[in-house]
């Protein structure tokens, strides 16, 4: 048996091979690959994300013919999406964690109130300096014929059209045919946030089955994987 002696010089030497080596096996080995790839220029991963569940408090939003809540839907997809968003290395800002809204609790004029709590949605968008900013909703019409998600960006804005079309491509390719195209809308929270933005009608609640899937959490979490991966298209990244 040869037994080997280093000169302090070569000890550092070795040591430092060894830590280049394990750098490289740690980075390039297969198991250790993110799910994620794409261009590091626009790759999701550091990014700060503000997902806002519509609604909330005293405030239901929508409410289906058996009695499922917008406020509900929209949170429990907020959830989900945070939670594939944080997988990916991403900084999320939740603009509610449960049922309430964001006015003051002295407003009691309902109009007053809802003003104040979508001004308050898209200052916590500016303060956190987000890069993009996603707004989850329920439709709803007078007649029951209509269903699919869509989804709403503000006129003129290259970035958020080009959001908006990314995350309807992938809503329509996880939840079934849906001839809806990505639209534009004049909601405050896309008009006054200077971030790319989008709102996602995740569907209609006066659709009969549109409304049981929605109240469904194995639907609620296949809408949230379809918005996540409209903006991984978005950051042109994509799933291995």
């Amino acid at each position: 048996m040869r037994i080997w002696i280093f000169t302090g010089k070569q000890v550092i030497w070795w040591a430092l091979v060894c830590l280049t080596l394990g750098i490289y096996v740690g980075t390039a080995y297969e198991l250790w690959i993110p799910v994620f790839s794409g261009s590091p220029q626009r790759g999701v991963s550091g990014r700060v994300i503000v997902i806002d569940a519509g609604h909330g408090g005293i405030d239901p939003g929508a409410v289906s013919a058996n009695g499922a809540l917008e406020k509900g839907i929209t949170l429990a997809i907020a959830k989900e999406l945070e939670r594939l968003l944080q997988r990916a290395a991403v900084f999320v800002v939740m603009v509610r964690r449960g049922d309430y809204d964001l006015a003051d609790s002295s407003e009691s004029h309902l109009l007053h109130r809802k003003r104040q709590d979508l001004i308050r949605r898209v200052a916590i968008a500016e303060e956190a300096k987000a890069d993009l900013y996603i707004s989850i909703h329920a439709n709803y019409f007078p007649s029951p014929i209509w269903s699919g998600a869509q989804t709403f960006y503000y006129e003129g804005r290259i970035e958020d059209q080009q959001l908006a079309k990314d995350i309807q491509t992938e809503l329509v390719k996880h939840l079934g045919p849906n001839h809806r195209l990505a639209k534009t809308g004049d909601y405050r929270v896309l008009r006054d946030t200077t971030m790319p933005a989008a709102l996602v009608e995740v569907g209609f609640l006066s659709n009969p089955r549109e409304a049981e899937l929605l109240s469904q959490p194995s639907y609620q979490k296949r809408v949230a994987s379809a918005i996540f991966s409209g903006i991984l298209r978005y950051y042109g990244e994509a799933l291995n």
